[in-house]
């Protein structure tokens, strides 16, 4: 395995370390159920999906900048970054992630976008629970399809 695809896989294995450290965080945030800790709750919530996504996109920008030599750089360099994930780039790599795990993914995206853009009194449970709720399957997904990618490098590289 050459240098770089060495330093791209302890970089993605760091990641999705940070990943399920987060789901360990959400899960202990599920405990507090109290209707004072409410607004709280919410901002918390909002602030690991947001860390969330983040830790995702900089699994894909060490792929984009290490395998394909390209990293998005234009106003709508997030929403370009997954498109290019879902890129088969003949003689560079497979596609990393597929169309559905694309679109769960796509939703985080959006929530990125909106948290950085509301007050926190905006949050509304209604537009993150799902997201919260799947927020382990989605990592798991992400953790499989990334293992495999990572497999399919190696036996391109040797």
């Amino acid at each position: 395995m050459t240098p770089n695809l060495i330093l791209l896989e302890a970089r993605t294995k760091k990641e999705l370390f940070q990943l399920e450290k987060l789901q360990d965080e959400l899960k202990l945030l599920n405990k507090f159920n109290e209707q004072k800790l409410r607004s709280i709750r919410l901002r918390a919530y909002a602030s690991i999906l947001h860390d969330f996504y983040s830790g995702i996109e900089k699994i894909f920008i060490n792929i984009a900048r290490e395998v394909d030599q390209v990293v998005p750089k234009t106003e709508a360099w997030h929403r370009e970054l997954l498109e290019q994930m879902m890129l088969d780039i003949p003689s560079k790599r497979p596609a990393v992630i597929d169309g559905d795990l694309a679109v769960q993914l796509q939703q985080y995206l959006s929530f990125r976008h909106r948290f950085r853009n509301l007050y926190g009194y905006e949050l509304e449970w209604a537009r993150m629970e799902h997201l919260v709720k799947n927020l382990e399957s989605t990592l798991k997904d992400l953790r499989n399809t990334l293992d495999n990618f990572l497999e399919l490098l190696q036996k391109i590289a040797n």
